[in-house]
């Protein structure tokens, strides 16, 4: 039987043999793979709801965070194209990839959002900006308080072929402006095994996530670590103060 190989069977295969398994902690949050779950069809409700369809780029600038972690499968859910932005850039370089793009959502971490507030009115496509962990001061919807404001039930998702696109990545812009590849889901998922084959990934492991997530789709450890399915899968604290924090 010719199965077609397509991202968002990591995490099924993760929930039902391990929902009520720890899955991921990350800054005060840890939740099971059921919990995970729940929040991704949340997110999904959610950009269901701002009229994201099949095929449509939303952006994510974040360090890694259970928030991002979470955008990869509720954005594959819809058929969405993930478009995740290196932190390390220029206010300059996210209009550029951002309207290449065509990005109609854009997910923000507040530490990272006085790169986009001066270039806000040079997006052309973006159509909402919600913000990771938002401050008083900050004027955008803050992702906590509107995630919660959608069903965790299960979300019927698009019909989706092995060979569409899931992610648009860009290089940093070094020898010009950055340039965009797109990979399917095919293309992550045989990334995905191959990288658990060599590493030799088993149930047994616990994950520190190191790499980041928008480098390569965090070179596919985020996907291969819920297809060996471990019982954990640990998020890089967002801040370092709070890392080293006993």
């Amino acid at each position: 039987m010719n199965v077609p190989l397509i991202l968002t069977q990591f995490l099924d295969r993760a929930v039902r043999l391990y929902g009520e398994k720890e899955a991921i902690y990350g800054d005060n949050k840890v939740l099971t793979y059921n919990q995970l779950n729940d929040r991704v069809n949340q997110l999904s409700y959610g950009l269901k709801s701002l009229g994201v369809q099949k095929g449509d780029r939303i952006a994510y600038l974040a360090p890694n965070s259970v928030e991002m972690l979470e955008g990869f499968y509720g954005v594959f859910q819809l058929g969405g194209i993930m478009v995740p932005l290196n932190i390390r850039l220029m206010p300059a370089d996210y209009v550029f990839i951002l309207n290449h793009s065509e990005s109609k959502v854009l997910f923000v971490d507040q530490g990272l959002y006085q790169l986009i507030e001066p270039v806000k009115d040079q997006l052309s496509t973006v159509e909402k900006i919600i913000v990771h962990y938002k401050d008083e001061e900050t004027n955008e919807t803050g992702y906590d308080s509107w995630l919660q404001s959608f069903p965790s039930k299960e979300f019927t998702r698009e019909p989706l072929e092995e060979n569409d696109v899931c992610s648009l990545l860009y290089t940093s812009g070094t020898t010009g402006n950055p340039k965009g590849v797109m990979l399917t889901h095919r293309n992550n998922y045989l990334h995905a095994l191959s990288t658990m084959h060599h590493l030799r990934v088993s149930d047994k492991d616990t994950l520190i996530h190191v790499l980041p997530m928008f480098h390569v789709n965090g070179w596919a450890r985020h996907f291969t670590i819920r297809q060996m399915v471990p019982r954990k899968c640990v998020c890089v604290k967002r801040r370092l103060k709070s890392f080293l924090t006993p």
